[in-house]
């Protein structure tokens, strides 16, 4: 079990302090808007991908930094998806929808 918070993160380290139902709370909104955190990261790689090529940079400069390979350099600064992101976002809608669904027969 992961007890660490991860270094990007430090700045929530105060979550993990005494419980109180303060902090339960502001996890849970914490965990509710991990997808909302995860859209705007990804605009954000996009945009600065996007301005380093632009700027000069080559995807070779970028992929290791990256951690992806040339093309998906290119793939990130034109706002294009892997299949795998397209498959979460398509269980999460499901998902999503169920809930609704399940909340209106409730």
């Amino acid at each position: 079990m992961m007890t660490e918070l991860p270094a990007p993160f430090a700045n929530l380290a105060h979550l993990s302090a005494d419980p109180t139902v303060e902090q339960v709370r502001a996890l849970t909104l914490a965990l509710k808007a991990v997808p909302d955190l995860q859209k705007w990261l990804r605009h954000q790689r996009e945009i600065t991908t996007r301005g380093l090529l632009d700027g000069g940079k080559t995807a070779a400069e970028l992929a290791p930094v990256m951690e992806v390979g040339k093309q998906r350099v290119y793939d990130i600064a034109s706002g294009h998806v892997n299949s795998a992101t397209l498959a979460r976002r398509a269980k999460a809608k499901a998902e999503a929808e169920a809930e609704a669904e399940a909340g209106e027969q409730s």
